[in-house]
This record gives structure tokens, C-alpha cells and sequence, in this order.
């Protein structure tokens, strides 16, 4: 009985192209029929005839356009979480396949958290020995491009300053990002501490950023003990080091990036009369993928590490 009952569930798939729902996780999981045929090598009118043939075949649109990007309906979603796990079975089945890639994942930060936040990603995803592969890219981030970047399936995990509140979105904090004042140790005019009044007119460099937050707190700074511009804005972290390295410039900077670079550039710490900002960097990643799942114990990790 059971074997006839199997014989008829497979006679109803025989009368699917199943190779519809392998195109369908695809375009699934990079939100563009493009990315698909290129993938494929197939022509990008062949992919939408696919995915045309199961959407009549499902009842459903399976995906609506939002940009450039296809995001999910919710049976969509559904749809996707039962085909996958069969998918994987039956390629470990499969006679002569290669082995399977590893799972790319894309990572967004904004500039100035890169080096705080990426190395340490790297590192934990080695030493956890998973199957990731990663793509970092930066961008001048807030609440509502962070929400953006994720819904359109453009990032799978969002590292920033902001606390993202989204019932969709899970955004946890993973560190405290404090600040420091440095100086090459071969600076003349300061020693390890300095005044308010040397403070006011000493020769800034400093990151130039759209981020709200750090926008707002300088200008609290500056407001109170300068009496003029930074010399210097710029978006790199190098240029930072390297100036207040070799000039009798000073440089505010992450206390994680001068406690790494610190011996090689020669830089000290040069001790403020008022405190400096502190930040939290927070992760972001949809509640809703097996990305989020695959990044728990990545992200967990990394709290553990700034907590130690």
C-alpha cells in the first residue's frame, strides 16, 4: 500500500519539470533573473519563461519587483524553506558533481567600522570551519538604507552604528567602539596627556563620514574646545595613521585600530580632559533566511570576544 501510494506521488511529480523549482531557489536567492541566466548560461528570457510556467503552476507570483531586485511573496518564502533541504539530499546523490561551493556571503559595513568588524568575521568564520565564503563592501549606511539593503536581498548581514528596529530584522549588538586620541610617539608638542586650551588649536585629522551620529557628537566637540576645522577629513584609515605618524598632527581613531596599528606606525596615546565619544556597532540580518541561522554562532562568538 504505502509503495503504491509512492509509485502514484511520483506519477503526479512526472508531470512537473522539476527543473523549475531549481531555477526558482536560484533567482530565490539572488533576487535577479540576470544573475540567474548568467549563472546558467542561459539567456535571461529563458529564466523568466521558467519561472512564468511554475508561477502558473503554483497559483502564486512567487516574486514582485522592487528596483532591480525580486523580492519573495510569502508563499514564496514557504515554497523555498521545503524545496531546499530536498535539493540538498539530492545533490550529495548525484554521481560525478563537484564539490559544492561555498555559501557566499555578503557583508555591508560602513567605512570606518571595516577594520574593526571585518578581520574579526574572517577570523571566526575559519576558526568555526564554515563553509563561507565572503563579500565585503562598504557604504554610507543609516536605519532606513540598512532595512533597504536587507529586504532587497542586497546584504545578508549589515555591521553599523545603528540599532535597527524592524519586525523582520534581527540586530543585535556585538561590540563598543571607543575612541582615542593619537600622536606619533615622536611628537614634540604633546606629550601623553593634553590641555583644553592645546587641544583648541591643535592640528586635527580626522574621518570624513556621512554618519549621523559621529557628525553630531564632533560638533559637540568642536563646539566647546576648538577654535577651528580639522586640517584634514578623509576616508581612510591609512591616510590617518600615516600623517600622524610622520607629522605633529593629531588623529581621532578607533581604540581597536590603534591598539593593532599603534606599534607599527609608532603612535601613542594622547590622554583628553574631557571624554571622547563611544559608539556600538550592531549586526543586522533577516530573520527569515538560513543566512541568519548560519551567522548565530559567528555573531555569538564575536560578542563573547568584545565581553573577554
Amino acid at each position: 500500500m504505502s509503495k503504491a501510494n509512492d509509485a502514484e506521488k511520483i506519477r503526479t511529480l512526472s508531470k512537473i519539470d522539476l527543473n523549475l523549482l531549481t531555477i526558482f531557489c536560484l533567482i530565490y536567492s539572488l533576487g535577479s533573473i540576470t544573475r540567474v541566466a548568467d549563472m546558467l548560461n542561459i539567456s535571461p528570457s529563458a529564466v523568466s519563461q521558467s519561472l512564468r510556467k511554475l508561477r502558473e503552476l503554483m497559483g502564486d507570483n512567487l516574486f514582485v519587483r522592487s528596483g532591480n531586485a525580486l523580492l519573495p511573496t510569502v508563499y514564496s518564502d514557504e515554497l523555498y524553506d521545503n524545496a531546499m533541504p530536498i535539493i540538498d539530499k539530492l545533490s550529495l546523490l548525484m554521481p560525478h558533481t563537484s564539490p559544492a561551493s561555498k555559501k557566499r556571503l555578503t557583508l555591508y559595513t560602513e567605512s570606518f567600522i571595516s577594520p574593526i568588524v571585518i578581520p574579526d568575521v574572517t577570523e571566526k568564520i575559519i576558526y568555526n570551519n564554515a563553509d563561507i565564503s565572503l563579500l565585503h563592501l562598504t557604504a554610507d549606511l543609516n536605519e532606513q538604507s540598512i532595512i533597504e539593503l536587507l529586504t532587497m536581498r542586497q546584504a545578508d548581514v549589515v555591521f553599523s552604528t545603528f540599532s535597527v528596529e524592524s519586525g523582520s530584522i534581527s540586530c543585535q549588538k556585538i561590540c563598543d567602539m571607543r575612541l582615542v586620541l593619537a600622536a606619533s610617539q615622536n611628537n614634540t608638542l604633546y606629550g601623553h596627556s593634553i590641555s583644553e586650551e592645546m587641544f583648541r588649536s591643535a592640528n586635527l585629522v580626522g574621518y570624513n563620514t556621512k554618519n549621523e551620529k559621529i557628525i553630531y557628537h564632533r560638533s559637540i566637540v568642536d563646539k566647546k574646545f576648538r577654535t577651528g576645522d580639522r586640517c584634514l577629513l578623509t576616508s581612510s584609515f591609512t591616510a590617518i595613521l600615516t600623517i600622524v605618524a610622520n607629522t605633529q598632527c593629531l588623529g581621532v581613531i578607533p581604540e581597536k585600530i590603534f591598539a593593532t596599528h599603534a606599534p607599527l606606525y609608532g603612535l601613542k596615546e594622547i590622554k583628553t580632559p574631557f571624554p571622547l565619544p563611544q559608539f556600538s556597532i550592531f549586526a543586522s540580518s533577516r530573520k527569515d533566511t538560513n543566512t541568519h541561522k548560519m551567522l548565530e554562532p559567528i555573531l555569538a562568538d564575536l560578542q563573547a570576544s568584545s565581553l573577554s
